[in-house]
């Protein structure tokens, strides 16, 4: 299980290095620069533009600049954002936190609502149960998480007034800190079930794909014809065996979650790194948008490590495959 766990860890590596790379062609090939989008209109010669470039560094050869970042990258450097006049790595890891809030809450909102409802609708007798939350899944599934905000924002921010729309707290809010973690609470509700939303649909469809096959399965056949409980049958076999499929599904859409909140982010204002990346695009701060893009990489890849390592912990099958 260690030697796994070890082969693992060392596949963050390359995958890691391929996201920088692609992310610096990507971002190599877009039209304009820091220095053009800082000047904006104002009337500017050649001369000061190029030694605005050259004291940047970006008016080196392709090759040379890419060397440069993949070297500082090695030594936990993400470089400089000179539109926020700071270090890219702490600017990154102070808007991590909000998204990760962002993240968790909306993780927890499919769970606590995917998991009963997939497993309502595969142990469930009447059709009709199983047809009508296998629709309400597939429309939550087709619903752009974007258009979904902005929804959420006219009716019950707009219209209805319960909810706030921007922000993470409340300007110039003071209070004790249970009374601002409250406030934040409040401030989070409409987001987090924006982004919980397609999420949800995905719990529902995945626990009751796997409770189905859990279902049709040998040993819970042979505890079915021996008499036992239909309920215990659920609590004892169904319910247990048929997570396992979901716990991989929720690692792996923890981290596009987390690449996945740019949209959200900027709808309620949520002080996250998805604003950060989209201020950063159209301000052609380069530095900020790959460091943003290696940072989601980082935590993506291990939230992966992770799921792998809890998967092979709570099922045997998998242990015995990764000794052998």
């Amino acid at each position: 299980m260690l030697l796994a766990i070890l082969r693992r860890v060392l596949y963050v590596v390359p995958l890691l290095w391929g996201v920088v790379t692609l992310t610096f062609i990507l971002v190599s090939l877009a039209p304009g620069d820091i220095v053009s989008a800082t000047i904006g209109d104002y009337p500017a010669s050649e001369e000061y533009l190029a030694a605005r470039r050259a004291e940047l560094g970006i008016d080196q050869p392709f090759i040379v600049q890419y060397l440069n970042y993949l070297w500082s990258v090695a030594r936990g450097d993400l470089g400089f954002s000179f539109a926020n006049r700071e270090a890219v790595l702490p600017l990154v890891i102070d808007h991590l936190g909000a998204t990760v809030i962002l993240v968790v809450a909306a993780s927890i909102l499919s769970l606590t609502i995917g998991l009963p409802l997939g497993l309502w609708a595969a142990t469930s007798r009447k059709r009709f149960v199983d047809t009508a939350i296998n629709v309400l899944a597939l429309v939550a599934f087709s619903i752009p998480t974007f258009w979904l905000a902005l929804l959420g924002v006219m009716v019950f921010a707009i219209s209805l007034g319960w909810l706030p729309t921007q922000g993470m707290t409340t300007i110039g809010y003071e209070g004790t800190p249970f009374e601002q973690a409250l406030d934040v609470l409040w401030h989070l509700l409409l987001p987090a079930a924006a982004m919980a939303v397609p999420e949800t649909a995905l719990m529902i469809r995945m626990t009751r794909a796997s409770a189905g096959g859990v279902l049709n399965s040998g040993y819970v056949l042979t505890a079915v014809s021996k008499g036992m409980v239909r309920s215990r049958i659920v609590q004892r076999h169904v319910v247990r065996n048929s997570l396992l499929p979901v716990v991989t599904v929720f690692g792996y859409t923890f981290g596009t979650m987390i690449g996945g909140s740019v949209l959200v982010e900027k709808v309620f204002g949520w002080p996250g790194m998805g604003t950060l990346l989209y201020d950063s695009v159209s301000r052609r701060d380069t530095a900020v948008v790959l460091g943003v893009v290696v940072v989601v990489a980082v935590v993506t890849l291990v939230v992966n490590v992770l799921t792998d390592i809890v998967y092979g912990v709570i099922d045997p099958k998998v242990r015995e495959a990764t000794s052998l």
